[in-house]
């Protein structure tokens, strides 16, 4: 049988291991609350942007150089993990994802095929240089407040690129919040824009239930169906050129918001499931201490009481 203070050392243990895990608990939860509202509360303009922009792919008489479609050769992949761990599962699945996606893509492509890489996030850094995967630039530290100028930067370099023709192609694959529990990893292509990728990202972005579901999912068929003539002022090339590169970087933060939303989620659930096992261990080694500082107790009254029968 385990010694009592060998016993009581490991519930010492347990017990200082439970505390900080309720403290992280208590801070995730915070951080996960002002997260998710944030997200939540830009997925309105999200919507309106996206349908704008599936607006302006759709009708415009001008074809912009984003929407080219042309031979891929290479594919700029944008991973978007967090720099902390301590989140469960959250950056392990994104990464299943990647491989996932890759082993898809490899499939039926030349040898000269080539995936780049741009990471954000430190645990998405540590990944692409643990495979050795070429990343373009990288992108961490960005902390519990999602910034537009941060936004702003990658969609410049990103959009750049592909005009360039450094890549024939911008994929992203990031969690997209849908609940505490619940967070899904989506695999979106932002370049080129097309009228299909464009509407999956739209129909992802819309709630399952709520109030505004069944209203979203109808105006975005009928917008689909219908047969506009628009008038673009000043005009459509102007407004290409203008808007585009814009409603990409709010893509991109929309992207960041979700997905910082969904690792404090994680984070936060992942803590509270530690908190529960150290308070089941603890009060098992409790359970285990008791019974043997007993068998200790009886042992010795045993020995008295006989020593006392012995001597008589």
């Amino acid at each position: 049988m385990e010694s009592l203070q060998s016993i009581k050392s490991r519930l010492r243990a347990v017990k200082n291991i439970g505390k900080i895990t309720k403290t992280m608990e208590v801070v995730a939860a915070t951080k996960m609350r002002r997260a998710q509202e944030v997200a939540l509360a830009s997925r309105n303009y999200s919507w309106e942007s996206l349908k704008l922009l599936l607006k302006m792919t759709a009708n415009s008489p001008k074809i912009s150089p984003l929407t080219e479609e042309r031979k891929i050769n290479s594919t700029l992949i944008v991973v978007i993990s967090s720099d902390r761990g301590m989140a469960g599962s959250f950056n392990a699945q994104i990464f299943k994802a990647v491989d996932k996606f890759m082993r898809k893509v490899v499939g039926g492509l030349s040898p000269d095929y080539k995936f780049k890489f741009f990471p954000i996030g430190k645990k998405s850094i540590s990944y692409c240089r643990k495979n050795g995967f070429m990343a373009e630039d990288v992108v961490s530290g960005i902390g519990d407040v999602i910034s537009v100028d941060t936004a702003r930067t990658i969609s410049a370099e990103v959009i750049a690129g592909f005009t360039d023709k450094k890549w024939d192609r911008v994929v992203t694959i990031s969690a997209n919040f849908r609940t505490t529990l619940v967070q899904d990893v989506l695999i979106r292509q932002i370049l080129p824009l097309s009228l299909d990728s464009i509407t999956e990202t739209i129909i992802e972005i819309v709630p399952e239930y709520g109030r505004y579901s069944d209203v979203e999912r109808v105006n975005l068929k009928e917008m689909m169906t219908k047969n506009i003539d628009y008038i673009f002022e000043p005009s459509s090339d102007v407004l290409l050129d203008e808007l585009i590169p814009h409603l990409i970087k709010m893509q991109f933060y929309h992207l960041m918001l979700e997905a910082n939303a969904s690792e404090h989620s994680a984070r936060r659930v992942a803590m509270k499931s530690a908190s529960d096992n150290a308070s089941d261990v603890s009060n098992s080694l409790e359970r285990q201490y008791n019974k043997a500082r007993q068998s200790g107790i009886t042992k010795e009254l045993i020995e008295i009481t006989s020593t006392q029968s012995a001597l008589q």
